[in-house]
């Protein structure tokens, strides 16, 4: 549980102040909008994302990997999509945002086991 809550902070931190900031394309109307994008995000990575791991397995193997970064695309534009004042332009924006997530949540996991 503690270390929910902590990607859900740092998550939140780098979703409303880093990659508006960074990456063209993102927008975020508010703190709030941002908070409410992170916990969303955070409850499909450790509850949707494990199914999606399993069921898309075959074409991470096929792929070397590569389909899984697709797989984070297309949940961080679904997130972007369900709320209201979170805003991604396009596909490539998605990428760079879900890459730039993926880098947050790595240094998390890294920084607090």
């Amino acid at each position: 549980m503690k270390k929910f809550i902590i990607q859900i902070i740092v998550l939140s931190l780098s979703v409303y102040y880093l990659l508006p900031e960074f990456i063209s394309g993102i927008t975020i109307d508010e703190p709030r909008t941002a908070i409410i994008a992170a916990v969303l995000f955070a409850v499909i990575n450790f509850a949707v994302k494990p199914i999606l791991k399993i069921i898309t397995l075959p074409l991470n193997v096929l792929t070397f990997g590569i389909f899984g970064l697709i797989v984070n695309v297309l949940l961080f534009w679904f997130v972007a999509s369900v709320i209201d004042g979170f805003t991604v332009a396009d596909f490539m924006t998605a990428l760079w945002g879900a890459l730039a997530l993926t880098f947050v949540n790595w240094l998390t996991d890294k920084l607090t086991s």
